[in-house]
C-alpha cells in the first residue's frame, strides 16, 4: 500500500493478552501483513509503550489532554495520502479485513470509510481516512476520548464528504478488549479457530478440554495434545510427540516423539525420544538430551541432560551438567547455592548417583564414577571411582530395650 500510514490508538486495553499475546501485538503484525510500514502508536500508557517499542513500532505519547488519534495523525504523518485509524485493543481485525476496506476506500474514492461492530450498535472502532478529509476536520471540536471516529464521521458528512461504513467480516472482529466478556469472546473465538487449523494440519487432538495454544506455536503433523495442554509464546513441538494431560509449555522447543505428562518447561529444549513427568518442573535455560527420562517430583533448571540419562524420581538437578547414561538414585540434590552465589556441578557419562546424594558444588563425579547412598559429597569423586561420604554406622546394642524401660 503506496503512500499509507497506521496510527494505532494503544490504551490501557492495549495490553490486555489474548491466548497469551497482548492485543496491541495482534494489531501490529495484522498491520504489517498488509505491508504498512510507517506506522505509529499513540499511547500515555508504560506497559503499551514498552510493547510496542519492543516490536519495534514509533511511539508517540499525546500533547495534551485534548490531543487524540486524529490530532496525532496529522501532525506525524506529512506525506501519506491514506492513513488507517486503529484502536489497539482489536487483536481479530484481521489483515484481509484492512484490505478490503481499503480496497472499497479507493474504489468509492471516499473520503472516510469506516469499520463497524454490528454487536456493539454499529460503533466505529477503526477507519480508513484521506488526509486531506482530516485536515478539512482539523479545526473543528473533536472528542478527546483517544479514538473519535463518530465524531469526525459526523463532520466529514456535514461537510459533504463521503463516508462509507462497512461491517466487520465477522462479529468477533471488531470487538476491543476493553472488557472481561470482550476478551473471553474473542479468546474463545481465536482459541478455536487455532485448534481446528491444527486438526486439518493432522495434529491429534482427542479432547479440546481445557487446550490452549498461542497464536506464535508451531505443533507438527502426527503430535497429540492431551486434556489441560498449555502451548504459549514461541513453542515448538515435533512430530509424533505427545503432549499432556496437564502439561505447560512456554517458549520452548520440543522434540519428535517426546512424551511430556503433568509438565512444566519453561524457555528450555527437549529433544526427542524423552519420557517426561508425570509431575516435573523444567525451568529456563535447560538442555534435555535424547532419550532422557525424568520421572515423577523432578525439578531442572539451568541444566544439560546429555542422551540416555534417567532421573527417576524425587530429585533437583541445578545448574549442572550432566553427561551419557547417568543414573540417579531417588532423592539425590544437586546443592547449587551457598547463600550468596551458584555454582556448577559436572556429572561425567556412566556416572551412578546413589540414592540421597548432596552433590554439594562447585563439585565434579568423573566418567563412571559412582557415590554411594546417602552420601553428601564435597569434592571431586574421581574417574570409575566411588565416593563415600557418610559416617560409619555404630550399633547400640541393647539400646531400644533401656530406653523403653526409663520410659515406662
Amino acid at each position: 500500500m503506496d503512500l499509507c500510514a497506521a496510527m494505532i490508538f494503544g490504551g490501557t486495553s492495549a495490553a490486555q493478552p489474548i491466548l497469551f499475546k497482548p492485543a496491541l501485538l495482534w494489531v501490529l503484525e495484522a498491520v504489517r501483513d498488509c505491508k504498512i510500514e510507517d506506522l505509529t502508536v499513540l499511547t500515555a500508557n508504560t506497559e503499551v509503550r514498552a510493547l510496542a517499542e519492543n516490536a519495534g513500532a514509533d511511539c508517540l505519547a499525546p500533547e495534551n489532554d485534548a490531543d487524540n488519534i486524529c490530532t496525532a495523525a496529522l501532525r506525524v504523518f506529512a506525506q501519506p495520502h491514506d492513513i488507517l485509524l486503529l484502536r489497539g485493543d482489536m487483536p481479530l481485525m484481521h489483515e484481509l479485513f484492512i484490505c478490503a476496506a481499503y480496497d472499497a476506500h479507493q474504489k468509492n474514492e471516499n473520503d472516510m470509510t469506516a469499520f463497524c461492530c454490528p454487536r456493539e450498535g454499529g460503533a466505529l472502532l477503526a477507519a480508513w481516512v484521506r488526509r486531506s478529509a482530516l485536515e478539512s476536520a482539523a479545526n473543528a471540536p473533536l472528542t478527546s476520548d483517544g479514538c473519535p471516529l463518530v465524531r469526525l464521521s459526523e463532520i466529514l458528512q456535514k461537510a459533504g464528504g463521503k463516508v462509507q461504513t462497512l461491517e466487520a467480516s465477522f462479529p468477533e472482529a471488531a470487538l476491543c478488549a476493553d472488557t472481561a466478556r470482550s476478551r473471553n469472546t474473542i479468546t474463545a473465538y481465536v482459541r478455536r479457530s487455532i485448534l481446528e487449523s491444527l486438526l486439518d494440519a493432522g495434529v491429534e487432538i482427542p479432547s479440546m478440554d481445557g487446550v490452549l495454544v498461542g497464536p506464535d506455536v508451531t505443533v507438527q503433523a502426527g503430535a497429540t495434545l492431551l486434556p489441560g495442554t498449555i502451548l504459549r509464546g514461541r513453542t515448538t513441538v515435533g512430530a509424533g510427540s505427545v503432549l499432556g494431560p496437564n502439561t505447560l509449555i512456554e517458549d520452548s522447543e520440543i522434540g519428535e516423539n517426546a512424551v511430556l505428562n503433568s509438565t512444566q518447561c519453561y524457555r528450555s529444549r527437549v529433544l526427542g525420544g524423552v519420557n517426561i513427568g508425570p509431575f516435573v518442573h523444567i525451568r529456563p535455560n535447560s538442555v534435555v538430551g535424547e532419550n532422557v527420562h525424568l520421572g515423577n517430583f523432578v525439578e531442572v533448571k539451568n541444566s544439560t541432560i546429555d542422551t540416555g540419562t534417567k532421573v527417576s524420581h524425587l530429585t533437583y538437578v541445578g545448574d549442572s551438567d550432566v553427561g551419557k547414561r547417568v543414573n540417579f538414585g531417588c532423592g539425590t540434590v544437586t546443592v547449587n547455592y551457598t547463600g550468596k552465589a551458584k555454582f556448577r556441578t559436572t556429572i561425567g557419562d556412566d556416572a551412578f548417583i546413589g540414592c540421597n546424594t548432596n552433590l554439594v558444588a562447585p563439585v565434579k563425579v568423573g566418567d563412571g564414577a559412582y557415590t554411594a547412598a546417602g552420601s553428601t559429597i564435597t569434592e571431586d569423586v574421581p574417574a570409575d571411582a566411588l565416593g563415600i561420604a557418610r559416617a560409619r554406622q555404630v550399633n547400640k546394642e541393647g539400646w531400644s530395650r533401656r530406653f523403653l524401660a526409663d520410659k515406662k
